[in-house]
């Protein structure tokens, strides 16, 4: 890889210049395993805003979601602004929940983007119609009165799970609205609880929480997994009340089994713990999460964690994967078909 920065900087750029200010104590979080210059245009960036910039490098994370180094979790603690730039996911781990509990935000830019890609695809979208279709997409996909899910695909998938209560509609955005600012999704997106205070860079997905226990059938993920990237061969996860009881397909499969096993626990297997919608009519196929389920017209289902989507569970992890062309029915009528939509979401 090369060590020079070239290219067009200002899509990387904006949500340091709409959210950071002089005096501000900034800690960047990175890994020896990430495009080092990413985290070098943000240093300069904030430094050039006037901010007090300390950067932590470390070893990469085993898996997704667990802490930075012990003194960079007592760091976090003292910043202004924790920016989060690992190979792996940070935004949900115990040391980012804790500093937001504080109300300390987190830019969360993580989970291996190069600086080629924060010049193109996903982070070139027009973030406030993101803001727009989110809000369409929780009225007329799902309605506030949802209650039933029902996925399939060209790959066998044919999955059930609930959503009763657990539609959030973010409401449309104002004439003031700064799609770069830092979210308070309590405040900002009506989705009250867990103290989540943050900015996701690239974006674009309407996250739902299904109810715990209630999905069943074979979950087919075809495009991306987290931790194990592009996928070759389908995963095939099979689901009984709401807990995955088997994991076929090729050598992916077989990955994620491991992976599980080394890496979760006990609540890694429940399943889904986020059922979302991506928004994102630029994102492409890059092979890893932070673009790939944000492609427009995508579902990506999750394992583990998802108290910070409106539920419930807790876990070590928490892992997503992408199906590109799922067709959904909502309550029995069909919503997405083949990854278009068949309902107004533009506003």
């Amino acid at each position: 890889m090369s060590a020079f920065v070239t290219g067009n900087m200002k899509y990387i750029r904006a949500p340091f210049v709409a959210n950071i200010r002089a005096g501000h104590r900034v800690l960047i979080l990175s890994d020896f395993s990430s495009d080092q210059r990413v985290w070098q245009v943000v240093q300069a960036t904030c430094a050039e805003l006037g901010a007090e910039v300390t950067v932590a490098l470390f070893e990469r994370r085993p898996a997704d979601y667990y802490d930075p180094p012990s003194a960079v979790c007592e760091a976090m603690l003292k910043s202004d602004f924790n920016v989060l730039l690992c190979s792996t996911g940070m935004l949900h781990c115990h040391a980012n929940f804790t500093a937001m509990a504080q109300g300390i935000p987190a830019i969360c830019m993580d989970g291996g983007m190069t600086l080629e890609w924060f010049q193109s695809g996903a982070v070139t979208d027009d973030m406030k119609q993101i803001a727009v279709r989110k809000h369409y997409v929780a009225k007329n996909v799902f309605g506030a009165e949802a209650r039933e899910c029902r996925v399939t695909s060209r790959y066998g998938t044919d999955f059930s799970y609930s959503v009763a209560n657990r539609i959030t509609q973010p409401p449309l955005p104002g004439p003031t609205f700064d799609p770069y600012k830092i979210i308070n999704f309590a405040k900002d997106e009506n989705r009250p609880g867990n103290n989540l205070l943050y900015y996701l860079f690239p974006t674009g997905e309407f996250n739902v929480a299904p109810v715990e226990g209630s999905a069943n059938g074979k979950l087919v993920i075809d495009l991306t997994m987290h931790h194990i990237g592009r996928l070759f061969t389908p995963i095939e996860l099979t689901v009984k009340d709401g807990r995955v009881t088997d994991i076929d397909g090729g050598p992916e499969a077989r990955i994620l089994r491991d992976y599980l096993a080394d890496y979760g626990d006990d609540n890694a297997y429940m399943c889904p713990a986020e059922a979302s919608v991506g928004v994102n009519a630029r994102a492409v196929v890059r092979g890893i999460q932070r673009e790939d389920k944000n492609i427009m017209g995508t579902l990506h289902f999750g394992l583990g964690t998802n108290v910070d989507v409106g539920g419930s569970i807790k876990s070590k992890i928490h892992m997503d994967g992408v199906i590109l062309h799922p067709t959904l029915y909502v309550d029995g009528m069909m919503k997405i078909d083949n990854g278009k939509f068949l309902v107004p979401i533009e506003g």
